[in-house]
């Protein structure tokens, strides 16, 4: 399927065709539903005219009496198929929906790491999610629009017909106003689309300063920095912006609008004219009055819903399209090989050759013809400024991103020859920015993994992470419920604890490699330098690496890289690097200064 080539029709043969092989009944649903509805309301405009007939004796009681008991039974099961078919093929179109977005949301997990930097595919990402955000609008709203659609087709034709058969001019009359309906809309909906990128860019600003005031862990900072009043103002500027789009887009709607209710005075006007015309020359009777006038309402209420419901299955095609667009794309995917990762006791070497690289929509490298080489069962520190790329390093050897040129090599493979889930296998990290998950403690290390020993591991590795105090402190122990999203009674860890429990995560998943980027910052320096002495021990037998800028935690380390913004500066031992009387040198009795006169002024 070419979707950049898709239209309306082949979005909705593309939807129609998914419900088709997902579900079992819905066509036959959308059948009966269309087949009720669209005969319910000439059901209904014939009840008058039989009234209004009896009333001047144009038909006997009896007649009558059988008629409206006939008509009105009609109108009361075709109202229950209606409705009960509605509700079942509506079921249907949510199910399929929330089927798409489990799709969605897995395929979005796998996308490569460097385009989630990346604002500009971020927009695209919200614009075409928003097909599946909700019931009435894009994929599950098309199929809602069409549902409507069906049975107002079956309307139209069945009153378009009778109504001709006593003057055509009526139904052209209706016809036309309706045609400059479906025109409106159609530039509505175009100028809709045209501003719907703007639109998602100015509503994800917005929202982001909205979401921001209401995130607990900027609460603390907000009040203290007394932040209020620029979170309010940039929320204000953005909403500005935000509001301008969408006044332009309600003024352009009102002028069309305005059009279109000039037209339908027009059509009123022509077919009001032509049955009362027709009754006082005595070509109809009062009750024939009474069902032609309830026909045209009925027929010019059901032409401009359905102008309206078209451009809104337009405007949800729109949405779908950009979705499947999306789905299919598989550019956001680098190409991967198949291998496995390595068995578990296996040391890694990593092996950086002529590397460069840059992050996506700039014109810098951050690493350009480099050559590194980590060494199996190495403990190797990466120090340096900030910008000097080590965390880039990282990213790049935990596959989130992509060398522009060069290679990077495992045990003398590329890494690109390895299937992307089993490559993440080699490696445990643990980042600076921690999260922490709405679950138990103990579920933030181990998932959804549930055997006792499973658990028993998680348990201890919670213990070597140092939590041990706090967990014995909290009422419900390892089951304690975090953060205060889903429960009210959620508790909220410290920074330095909340890097503990990834600190634990990390020790459960076990793997070839430890990656440790700056993942103690919040902690002070004994307890930094405690679990770092942890992980020394635990991670005897694996190639392990520690990014921090504390430089006392990397003297355990085999080797020490130095890193400052033109690439590898010094290399060696602690004790090699501090005869060298560098660079390394230098920060390392700075910071012993100032951590030397920080505990004598707390004495």
């Amino acid at each position: 399927m070419k979707n950049k080539k898709m239209n309306t029709i082949d979005v909705v043969k593309e939807e129609l065709s998914m419900l088709n092989k997902n579900t079992k009944y819905t066509g036959l649903y959308i059948t009966l539903f269309a087949l009720a509805g669209g005969i319910l309301p000439v059901v209904a405009s014939l009840i008058p005219k039989i009234i209004i007939d009896y009333l001047t004796n144009q038909s006997s009681s009896e007649t009558v009496v059988k008629a409206i008991i006939f008509l009105s039974g009609a109108s009361l099961i075709l109202s229950v198929i209606s409705a009960v078919f509605n509700r079942l093929a509506s079921v249907d179109f949510m199910g399929l929906r929330l089927k798409e977005y489990t799709k969605v949301t897995r395929k979005y997990q796998l996308i490569d790491y460097k385009y989630l930097e990346d604002s500009k595919f971020r927009d695209y990402f919200e614009t075409a999610t928003i097909a599946l955000d909700s019931d009435n609008r894009g994929f599950e709203g098309l199929l809602n629009n069409f549902l409507r659609i069906c049975p107002l087709f079956i309307t139209i034709i069945a009153l378009a017909v009778l109504l001709s058969f006593f003057n055509l001019w009526i139904v052209l009359a209706c016809l036309l106003s309706a045609s400059i309906t479906v025109l409106t809309n159609k530039i509505y909906g175009s100028y809709v689309s045209k501003r719907k990128e703007e639109s998602s860019k100015k509503y994800r600003q917005k929202d982001y300063y909205s979401r921001l005031a209401y995130d607990f862990s900027y609460g603390k900072e907000i009040r203290v920095h007394n932040l209020e009043k620029k979170l309010s103002k940039d929320y204000q500027n953005k909403s500005i912006t935000y509001i301008k789009v969408v006044k332009d887009i309600a003024n352009k709607k009102f002028g069309l609008g305005f059009l279109e209710l000039l037209f339908v005075l027009f059509q009123d006007a022509i077919a009001y004219y032509l049955v009362i015309r027709a009754y006082f020359i005595g070509d109809a009777t009062l009750g024939e009055v009474s069902f032609y006038i309830g026909a045209i309402i009925v027929l010019s209420t059901s032409l401009r819903s359905l102008a309206d419901l078209i451009s809104l299955l337009v405007k949800n095609a729109s949405y779908s399209k950009t979705y499947f667009e999306y789905a299919s794309d598989n550019k956001y995917f680098s190409e991967r090989g198949i291998l496995k990762a390595l068995p578990e006791d296996e040391k890694l070497e990593i092996e950086f050759k002529n590397v460069s690289f840059r992050y996506p929509n700039t014109e810098n490298y951050v690493l350009k013809n480099f050559n590194f080489t980590i060494h199996k069962g190495e403990k190797l520190a990466l120090v340096g400024l900030n910008g000097a790329g080590k965390t880039t390093i990282v990213k790049l050897i935990t596959g989130l991103f992509q060398v522009d040129e060069g290679e990077i090599l495992i045990n003398g493979i590329n890494i690109n020859e390895f299937d992307k889930e089993e490559y993440k296998k080699m490696f445990a990290s643990v980042y600076q920015e921690v999260n922490i998950y709405a679950a138990t403690i103990l579920e933030n290390v181990i998932g959804t993994d549930k055997t006792e020993d499973e658990i028993q591991r998680g348990k201890d590795c919670l213990l070597t992470a140092g939590l041990g105090d706090k967990i014995n402190s909290l009422e419900n122990g390892y089951d304690t419920q975090l953060l205060k999203v889903v429960e009210d009674n959620g508790t909220e860890l410290s920074g330095g604890e909340s890097q503990k429990v990834a600190i634990a995560r990390a020790l459960y998943k076990g793997g070839n490699m430890v990656i440790l980027d700056e993942p103690t910052s919040a902690l002070d320096a004994l307890a930094e330098a405690k679990i770092y002495e942890s992980f020394n021990s635990l991670t005897s037998d694996k190639t392990s690496l520690f990014i921090s800028h504390r430089l006392s935690s990397t003297k355990f380390c085999d080797k020490i890289a130095l890193f400052s913004k033109e690439g590898l500066k010094e290399y060696g031992t602690h004790d090699e690097l501090m005869a060298m009387k560098g660079d390394y040198y230098n920060m390392f009795e700075t910071q012993g200064k100032y951590y030397k006169e920080g505990v004598e002024a707390n004495e």
